[in-house]
């Protein structure tokens, strides 16, 4: 069984991996990873490999610049050493306020890093804000390269409005 449906997702975002270089059949050493991350404290799972396995070191450039409530002009880079060398202190945050187990996987819009979560749910988290981008890593591509829905924001920071405002 895959843990990534390539197969379900639209047309335009399959145009947009390939465009970035990434093909179908892709598969790197997620170990490289991995490994360093864990050794931050980070809990890899099946989920993140899968995704750095096919993803890892590929940016994909947004299909649509402006969504419904958000504007998306920045690619979504599979970089996790961006989104989480570093900041395990954001994922403890991230697993506070949502609850599960969060492993970074990339960065998106405003250079926020990107976490999945064990069973597929993933978030972007930045300046004090915690976004859902899906409840599934294929809804989560769809948001972030396609701007096909509104941003939703899950948790602020003490202080700090929500934004985008519902």
């Amino acid at each position: 069984m895959a843990l990534i449906l390539f197969d379900s997702l639209s047309v335009d975002l399959i145009d947009a991996l390939l465009a970035s270089g990434w093909t179908a059949d892709r598969q790197v050493n997620a170990d490289q990873w991995l490994v360093p991350l864990a050794e931050e404290g980070y809990r890899p799972h099946p989920l993140a490999e899968a995704i750095l396995a096919s993803l890892g070191g590929v940016s994909v450039d947004p299909v649509n610049q402006v969504g419904p409530n958000f504007t998306n002009g920045d690619p979504y880079n599979f970089d996790p050493f961006a989104a989480g060398s570093g900041q395990r202190d954001l994922a403890v945050e991230i697993e506070g306020a949502l609850g599960g187990s969060y492993f970074p996987i990339g960065e998106w819009l405003s250079y926020s890093s990107v976490f999945v979560e064990s069973k597929g749910r993933v978030v972007a988290a930045g300046m004090g804000w915690i976004w859902e981008l899906g409840s599934t890593f294929e809804e989560s591509l769809e948001l972030a390269v396609c701007a096909n829905r509104p941003l939703i924001c899950l948790h602020s920071a003490p202080g700090l409005e929500p934004w985008p405002r519902p």
